[in-house]
């Protein structure tokens, strides 16, 4: 709505500069929803945000009133404002957070069917584009085709998404019985407790399967061989096996561990300290890898993969571990926005088709099957929260899909921004501007000789 709102604005306002301040209390709500995660910074850093935004609905609204009657102006919007995006969650320290797809996660199971087959960048762009339908529509009533064929779309890759995730199991693939009991894993989310340690032999004991700490729960101190020998007394007594999510700060940096009774079989620094706020530790070099064929009890053997809180907001980071058929998801966050930190997170689920648990300490505490329904999410903020998991099996996924279709976005991007900054381009190229110089303002001055006859 905001988006459709500022479009039809940069249409219908004459002076512009009226339009880039109308932008400023924008950011600041964006801030002020974010406060708990950066706090002050969030307010100047998502208002300096409007200002790549501001050129989006800049291009936007140059095409909109050069070609009012041309349906596919409309598109330059969406581009402009999707690559943005891409390029902040690679280049800036804030990830996909702030994404028009992020904020809209959790809200409509249509948007995580939506990005099944082009990622989440697929839903910016879908929102974009309905935005700038809709302005084009209300400022100008004549030109309606565009918010159809908007509309149309998205009904389409909605259905399409749906399709992939479910066809197969009207294929023959479903058990109306549901699965084995033996089929579950026996998960427990320990969040900053006096006692870690005993903690987790007591959820060992009690037939756990995966135990994860939250970030940085774990002393250090036991992180390597007192765990591991827990781990082998536990075996050697049940002979059951386990897996501990062990997280904690060492020589400057947040580690995240997977652990089993052989040894360490994954571990890495975290790649993305939360800016302003994790200043006492440094970020890590090495994203975090696979851990192939592991054996759970109960349950068959699995791949495994596990990431430190905010890096699972960085679709780059997470996108490189979709052959994992589970990830395992150590965090700290704050209450005020831990439920969407966790319905954000149905994307990596979704993008990677596989199944993500979410551990965290003064947040939400939940699992997300490959399909991005979260299966389960409670409140967190110290204690223990156990639960069983079913094993959902690991759905197919074209990662490749994501960056070709970011990238035939960027490309055309580029073309919009092009033909915005030369009416004779977009004059070639779309055909002859249907107002009068004098209509235009001060937006761009029509050549003498492609002047109407009639215009003076």
């Amino acid at each position: 709505m905001s988006q459709r709102c500022c479009c039809a604005l940069a249409q219908s306002i004459q002076r512009l500069w009226i339009f880039a301040l109308a932008l400023i209390p924008l950011g600041a709500v964006m801030g002020v929803s974010t406060w708990g995660f950066l706090q002050e910074a969030a307010l100047v850093i998502c208002v300096l945000m409007q200002i790549p935004i501001f050129g989006a609905y800049l291009v936007h609204r140059r095409l909109t009133i050069r070609h009012p009657e041309l349906w596919s102006v409309t598109l330059a919007f969406p581009c402009v404002n999707t690559v943005w995006w891409v390029l902040s969650s690679i280049l800036l320290p804030i990830g996909s957070e702030g994404s028009p797809a992020y904020n809209m996660a959790g809200q409509n199971l249509m948007f995580i069917q939506c990005c099944a087959w082009l990622g989440r960048s697929s839903i910016t762009f879908m929102l974009s584009w309905l935005a700038a339908a809709a302005a084009q529509r209300w400022v100008n009533p004549k030109s309606g085709f565009a918010l159809k064929a908007a509309v149309g779309c998205y009904l389409l890759l909605t259905l399409a998404g749906g399709l992939r995730f479910y066809a197969p199991s009207f294929l023959g693939a479903f058990d109306p019985s549901g699965p084995d009991t033996s089929d579950f894993y026996g998960i427990s989310c320990l969040a900053s407790l006096p006692d870690m340690f005993a903690t987790t032999k007591d959820r060992l004991d009690a037939g756990d399967s995966i135990i994860i700490h939250s970030e940085r729960s774990t002393d250090p101190f036991l992180a390597d061989s007192s765990y591991q020998s827990l781990l082998q007394q536990h075996y050697a007594k049940n002979h059951t096996e386990a897996l501990l999510v062990l997280s904690f700060v060492e020589n400057e940096q947040s580690w995240y561990k997977l652990l089993t009774r052989h040894g360490t079989v994954m571990s890495y620094a975290k790649n993305h300290p939360v800016p302003f706020v994790e200043t006492d530790i440094r970020p890590g070099q090495a994203p975090p890898g696979v851990a192939k064929s592991l054996q759970l009890s109960g349950v068959q053997p699995v791949s495994v993969t596990g990431t430190i809180c905010f890096d699972t907001d960085f679709p780059y980071l997470t996108r490189s571990l979709s052959s994992a058929d589970l990830l395992l998801e150590s965090s700290a966050t704050w209450s005020n926005i831990g439920q969407q930190h966790l319905r954000g997170h149905q994307y990596a689920a979704v993008e990677n088709g596989q199944t993500l648990v979410k551990c965290t300490y003064n947040g939400y505490t939940g699992a997300i099957s490959p399909h991005g329904a979260i299966v389960y999410q409670v409140p967190q903020t110290t204690g223990v929260v156990s639960f069983q998991l079913p094993q959902y099996p690991k759905l197919t996924v074209f990662p490749m899909l994501y960056m070709v279709f970011e990238g035939i976005v960027g490309l055309a991007a580029c073309v919009w921004i092009l033909l915005a900054c030369s009416p004779q381009l977009s004059t070639r190229w779309l055909g002859r501007c249907h107002l009068l110089p004098e209509q235009l303002g001060d937006e761009w001055e029509v050549p003498q000789e492609e002047r109407p006859r009639n215009a003076t």
